[in-house]
């Protein structure tokens, strides 16, 4: 066997192990969002059940909290028009981002909370389609509902996160791209009763 021969072996070899790799990163990516979801109905499971104990309607308690298989959630957030309903968890670290949305920052009461989440199959990849209009439902965990409609949809890129909270916007909701380069940001203004 000649040199080029060599050369084209190792050559092909190479592209066939740069290609299972491919394949391998594919599937794991597919495998955790598969197990996203699941975690995420898991949670919502309990947190249907808690909630339809409690009479609906009562007082605006905002934010209270219930812990599950050790992560705390704030409610479940809602846009049916995209078949998503989703738990969202008080707070966000990577680890908890693989489970469901979560609170980036900010409060109920005072109009300025940010939900963040994985741009998943099972999560928040549907924001990248949203329309402006599209109802949007937060219900925290006493079962209170909270309407917004979406009234912006913006990019950002990822180094513009000062640029999320907005005082204009009671509920953000964002992802990330594909690849990670830019957030797709959701603005959502209260609904009108």
């Amino acid at each position: 066997m000649n040199k080029r021969q060599k050369r084209g072996i190792a050559t092909v070899l190479i592209g066939l192990v740069l290609l299972l790799s491919g394949l391998l990163v594919h599937w794991l990516q597919q495998q955790e969002d598969i197990t996203a979801g699941d975690r995420s109905a898991a949670l919502l499971e309990q947190l249907d059940d808690d909630t339809a104990a409690i009479a609906p309607g009562g007082k605006d308690i905002a934010l209270p909290e219930k812990t599950y298989e050790g992560y705390t959630l704030i409610g479940d957030i809602e846009v049916a028009s995209a078949g998503i309903r989703l738990p969202v968890l008080n707070d966000w670290n990577e680890k908890m981002l693989k489970v469901a949305p979560c609170r980036y920052q900010g409060t109920l009461t005072g109009g300025d909370m940010i939900i963040m989440a994985h741009n998943y199959q099972h999560h928040f990849r549907f924001l990248q389609t949203v329309k402006i209009g599209t109802g949007v439902t937060f219900t925290n965990t006493a079962g209170v509902e909270y309407r917004y409609r979406v009234a912006k949809v913006e990019r950002l890129h990822r180094t513009e996160g000062e640029q999320l909270p907005s005082a204009d916007y009671p509920l953000t909701l964002f992802t990330c791209t594909p690849g990670g380069i830019e957030r797709v940001v959701v603005r959502c203004e209260k609904e009108t009763e």
